[in-house]
Order: structure tokens, then C-alpha cells, then sequence
């Protein structure tokens, strides 16, 4: 018995040894496919840590370059501006980098537009601009000595650039999502630097654009991706280059071919230079920067621009019930007037008069009635911004005694004597507390309904997706001229066409151009605009920057009317805004020097204009509104009285 006992043990020791060792090889082996896997990544990140230091150090070079000019007063413009654009083409080597890490920075104090800002997220402090930009202004101008204030600039921009290379030190960077950046880039250059918002002195945009396809073929070769593609992608770079050398002149450059046989192909081939993973995973910006194809159906992120709610499950019933709630004057406070009435949907949800009526119409509203359409695609609601959530602007709306002067209370008692509502609301917001009628589903109904305003079916949405006989010669042309010589695609950007900052989409632009009061063009008109939200100087007579889609529907324009004719407002534009005309606007950020357009570049402008108009953009109209078992309200108008 003891001896079977230790034979047993003996035994059981052996199998425990082998299982040890197995383990143990297990282990190592496991540890030297982690450790491969590990240093194959380390490998990427570190090739591509180099390719942005060693940028990053090349700028920083030229800058102290420029810097040693300025210092010791050996002026010499032209070997300064040659220093300059030579730390420019290293910084647009890696931009996509970064712009996509370093937002703040890059918007501040590496290559902000001239002008100043003050942001609700800062408390509306003032932030002057620094950077490129305002070198290129001081390096570039007829001042002769800017000894003083160009060392400062370089000083600040060579402390940005050392912040980046320290913050870049030892940073993991996955392939995936320098893919994102590069197509990121691709959407900046379509609707930044073809669009005046870069080089806006040198005019060396088209030249800055072959040193960013260049910094895509250095990092793409970091990819793991097989050969072939890295080939064809470098095939698609080398063509675009050489078509960008050949057509040098930023004015005269024909953008929307370059776009659609170009860019457009360049953006839809990084697609294959994603994991499997990488597809799978959510998106959380306002492109699907993971769809393969540019500007198609699901190219834009919806929810990005919506408050995603417990209640949204249901938002298709949503926009059914605020539709009839956006018709309905039982929403006014003498059931007499809709959200219609004054967002007429056969003016593009505009109005064609300067000013509707106030509630009591005895009076005007001060200002313009804008268009709904395409209101999802906003960050702030109202001309002045003071609304960051479209219910919130709603809910504005209705309770000013200017306009629907109603109370919630009496709104929801209201609404809760009709059967037909009772019904709506608790199909829209089943399974939650607003089932019964509450205002917030009076207001989320409504805004549902204003988000599904959406119209990106025009001949020029037609021609990007890849129709290109939507679009005549003229029209083209009339792009060009928009986008490059008349300066419309820095403050409407491409392609949405409003003022939101593309590619991130998380700024809204509030400008001052100086709108006079009234068509005698002698003096500035007296809303103080954004000033009245921010307090701060330089928003005094800024406005937001609204879109330009379904022109021909939404006269008169600007923020008070006075503009019955798109000529009419590109004359005004033509000749430099409100400084321009000799009135007295300081704070202007429209460039006021005349803009030299020939009659047939404003024809052709006017052209373009229209054909982002969308013929096929309809919203039907109630033909009946609810039953209210209330005395005096069987019979309401649908749209209101007035």
C-alpha cells in the first residue's frame, strides 16, 4: 500500500513536471507573440513619433531662422518669406497630426484665422490670433519695421511647436486612427484651404496642398496594409500633385474638378487602410469618417448633431406629432398664429417680407425670419447664438410675448382636451414620463420635427455625388469664383454651406460685414447682434453665419430684410461690406477692399448660388388638425391667421 502510494506520486510528480514545462513553454511563448505584436506596434509609433519630430524640428529651425533676422535687424523680406515657407511645408506635412490632437493649440496659436474670438465655452474671453497666419501678415505687409512684434509671434509659435513635440513623446498612435486624421485633412482642404481660410496673403494654398500629400505618402508607408495598395494609393498622390503643379493659379483654379476627381478619390482609398476592427467600432464625430464614400447617403453623423435621449427610440412618431404641433395655432396664446406662420414651408420655411408682425400686429419683429431648413446642421439657434439646443430656441419662441405669447401651463391644459393628441404623445413617447403631455415633449416634438428640415438633394449635392452633367459650365465657374476670388466659401463653408466649421463641425461662425440699417447704405444698423449674448466688443453687430441653400425661396436677405436681390447682396459683398461702403464698422471681419468682380463672375456666381437650390425638397402640409374639445377652437386655421 505505501509503495503504491509513492509509485502513484512518483507518477503524479512526472505529469506535474511536464504540465510545469508545458506551461512554462506556453508562457514564453505566448510572452514572444506579445512581445512581436507589441514591438510591431512600438515600431509603427516610433516610425511615426520620428517623421513628427523630425517635422516639428524643422520648424522650429526655420522659425528661429526668421527670428535671428528679425533680432539683429538684418532685414530681408524675401529670404525671411523664403524661411517661412519653408517652415510651412513642414508643418503641413503633418497637420493632420496636429489639428486632430492638438485642437486648441491649432486654433489658437499655431494657424488660427485673422481675426478675434471670444467663445461661450471660454466665458467669451478674447483670444487674438497668433500663429502662421499673423507672421505671414507681418512678413508679407508694407510695414517696415515689425521688429517688436514679430519676434513675440515666433516666440509663441516655436513654444507651440516644442509643446507638440513633448506632448508627442512616447504617445501610441494606432494606424486607424492616423487614418481618420488624413481623411480628416482631406475634407479641410476641400472646404478650408480651397476657400481662402489659408495662405490668405501668399496665396501659396496650392502649393501647401502637394506638401500635405506628401505627408500622407511618407506616414502611409508606416501601414501594414499589403504593397499593392500602398502603390495605388501612391499612384493616386503622384497624380494629384502633378495636376496641382500644372494648375497653379489659386483663382482661376477649377476646385470642384479637383474635388471630384481628386480629393474625393483619395479620401474613398484610405478607406482600404483600415482594420476589419476599426469598421466595426462607433462613431463619435459629425462624419462617419469610416464610410467609404464621400458625401454619400450616411456620410454625415446625425445623432452628432442631435440630443440623443431615453425618449429618442421613438423619434419617427416624434416628427409626426410636431408637425401637426408646428401647423397647429393652439400653441399661441390666442390659438392664432403657428410656428408657420411666420416659417412658411412654400418660402423655405423663411418668410418673404423683412420683418413679420409681432403677436399683438401692431408692430415688427426686429429682425428677419430665417430659414429652418437644414437647422440640424447648427451649434446655436437665433441670429445672435443665445440658444446652444433647438429646444431651447423652441421654447423661445414660444413664450415671447412678441411672438406666440403662450404659457406651458396653458399649452399642455390644451392639448390634453384632444383626444387625437392624447393619442400622438403616447405613441411619441411611450414607455416614458412625457407620455401623458408634458411642454418638454411639446418642445422635443417640434424639434424633431425642425431636424427632419433637411435638403442635400440640389444639382450641386447631385454633381459631388458623381452626376457631374447636373452642373454647367457657368456653375462651375461660378464655384470658383465663391470660393476663391470672391472669399463666400471662408464664412459658408463647403459643403453644407452654413457657417459651421468643417471638418469637426463644433464651431459655429458669428461675423461682422457691417449691414446697414437700410438700403441708403450712410449708416451701420443698430442691432448689436451677438453683443447682446457675449458682452464683448468685438461681437458688437456680429451675426451667424446662416446657410445659403434655397436662395431663391428665402428673400429679402441679411438679418433685418433690406436685401430684396441675390444681385443686390453681391454688390454689397463686391464692394466690401459695410467699411467698405464708408461706413464706420472697426470691428469688421470682412475683408473691406472691393473684390474686382467682372459682370460675368457675379453672373456665373449667382449661377452657382442657385443650383443649390433643391427642386425635390417638399414637405406636405397638414389637411387637418386635431379635434380640442375646447369651445372656440373647432375650427383653427392649419399655419395660423397671421
Amino acid at each position: 500500500m505505501r509503495q503504491a502510494t509513492l509509485k502513484q506520486l512518483s507518477l503524479l510528480k512526472t505529469k506535474k513536471s511536464v504540465v510545469v514545462k508545458i506551461s512554462f513553454l506556453l508562457l514564453c511563448f505566448i510572452m514572444c507573440l506579445s512581445s512581436f505584436t507589441t514591438k510591431e506596434e512600438s515600431s509603427f509609433s516610433e516610425k511615426f513619433n520620428n517623421y513628427v519630430f523630425s517635422n516639428v524640428s524643422n520648424v522650429i529651425s526655420y522659425l528661429d531662422s526668421i527670428d535671428y533676422l528679425v533680432q539683429t535687424k538684418r532685414h530681408n523680406r524675401m529670404q525671411e518669406q523664403y524661411y517661412y515657407e519653408q517652415a510651412r511645408k513642414h508643418f503641413k506635412k503633418i497637420e493632420f497630426y496636429t489639428e486632430y490632437q492638438f485642437p486648441f493649440y491649432s486654433k489658437y496659436f499655431i494657424n488660427g484665422a485673422l481675426v478675434n474670438k471670444a467663445e461661450f465655452e471660454y466665458g467669451f474671453k478674447t483670444f487674438v490670433p497668433h500663429g502662421f497666419q499673423v507672421i505671414e501678415d507681418l512678413l508679407y505687409s508694407d510695414i517696415k519695421d515689425t521688429t517688436i512684434q514679430s519676434h513675440y509671434e515666433l516666440s509663441l509659435l516655436k513654444q507651440s511647436f516644442q509643446y507638440v513635440k513633448t506632448k508627442s513623446l512616447g504617445r501610441e498612435t494606432e494606424n486607424d486612427k492616423l487614418i481618420d486624421m488624413m481623411r480628416f485633412e482631406i475634407i479641410r482642404i476641400m472646404s478650408l484651404y480651397l476657400n481662402g481660410y489659408d495662405c490668405t496673403i501668399n496665396k501659396q494654398n496650392l502649393k501647401e496642398i502637394e506638401y500635405i500629400l506628401t505627408g500622407f505618402e511618407s506616414v502611409i508607408q508606416f501601414n501594414s496594409v499589403e504593397n499593392s495598395n500602398k502603390d495605388s494609393f501612391n499612384e493616386l498622390i503622384r497624380v494629384t500633385k502633378n495636376y496641382l503643379s500644372k494648375n497653379n493659379d489659386y483663382d482661376r483654379f477649377n476646385r470642384l474638378q479637383f474635388i471630384v476627381h481628386y480629393l474625393k478619390p483619395l479620401y474613398e482609398y484610405l478607406y482600404h487602410f483600415y482594420s476589419e476592427e476599426a469598421l466595426q467600432t462607433s462613431n463619435y464625430y459629425a462624419i462617419n469618417i469610416r464610410e467609404e464614400k464621400f458625401y454619400g447617403d450616411n456620410w454625415l453623423n446625425k445623432s452628432y448633431f442631435s440630443v440623443v435621449l431615453k425618449d429618442s427610440s421613438k423619434v419617427n412618431d416624434q416628427i409626426i406629432l410636431g408637425k401637426l404641433l408646428f401647423f397647429d395655432p393652439i400653441l399661441s396664446g390666442n390659438n392664432q398664429r403657428a410656428c408657420a406662420s411666420c416659417h412658411d414651408p412654400n418660402k423655405g420655411f423663411g418668410s418673404n417680407t423683412d420683418f413679420n408682425v409681432t403677436f399683438q400686429a401692431k408692430d415688427k419683429l426686429k429682425r428677419n425670419t430665417p430659414s429652418l431648413i437644414n437647422t440640424l446642421f447648427q451649434k446655436n439657434f437665433f441670429y445672435d447664438g443665445r440658444s446652444l439646443q433647438l429646444e431651447d430656441q423652441v421654447s423661445d419662441v414660444l413664450t415671447n410675448h412678441k411672438e406666440m405669447f403662450a404659457e406651458p401651463e396653458d399649452l399642455v391644459y390644451k392639448l390634453k382636451q384632444s383626444p387625437d393628441y392624447r393619442k400622438y404623445f403616447h405613441l411619441a413617447f411611450k414607455n416614458t414620463e412625457d407620455t401623458a403631455i408634458t411642454y418638454y415633449a411639446i418642445l422635443k416634438s417640434i424639434s424633431e420635427f425642425e431636424r427632419s428640415l433637411i435638403s442635400l438633394n440640389s444639382r450641386f449635392d447631385q454633381y459631388l455625388k458623381g452626376n457631374e452633367k447636373q452642373l454647367s459650365k457657368e456653375e462651375i465657374a461660378g464655384y470658383t469664383t465663391f470660393a476663391g476670388k470672391a472669399l463666400c466659401g471662408s464664412c459658408h463653408f463647403f459643403p453644407l454651406f452654413n457657417g459651421l466649421v468643417p471638418p469637426f463641425y463644433s464651431d459655429n461662425e458669428f461675423e461682422v460685414i457691417g449691414v446697414p440699417k437700410n438700403k441708403l447704405n450712410k449708416e451701420l444698423d443698430t442691432d448689436s447682434g451677438r453683443y447682446h449674448v457675449s458682452n464683448n466688443n468685438i461681437h458688437l453687430s456680429s451675426f451667424k453665419t446662416l446657410g445659403i441653400r434655397q436662395l431663391d425661396q428665402t428673400a429679402p436677405y441679411m438679418h433685418n430684410g433690406i436685401y430684396n436681390t441675390i444681385e443686390e447682396v453681391i454688390e454689397f459683398y463686391r464692394k466690401g461690406g459695410g467699411a467698405g461702403l464708408g461706413i464706420s464698422v472697426p470691428n469688421q471681419t470682412l475683408p473691406f477692399d472691393s473684390l474686382e468682380l467682372s459682370k460675368k463672375e457675379i453672373n456665373n456666381l449667382k449661377k452657382f448660388l442657385l443650383s443649390l437650390s433643391d427642386k425635390s425638397f417638399h414637405v406636405p402640409v397638414p389637411t387637418s388638425l386635431p379635434i380640442v374639445n375646447i369651445k372656440g377652437l373647432e375650427h383653427r386655421k392649419i399655419g395660423g391667421k397671421y
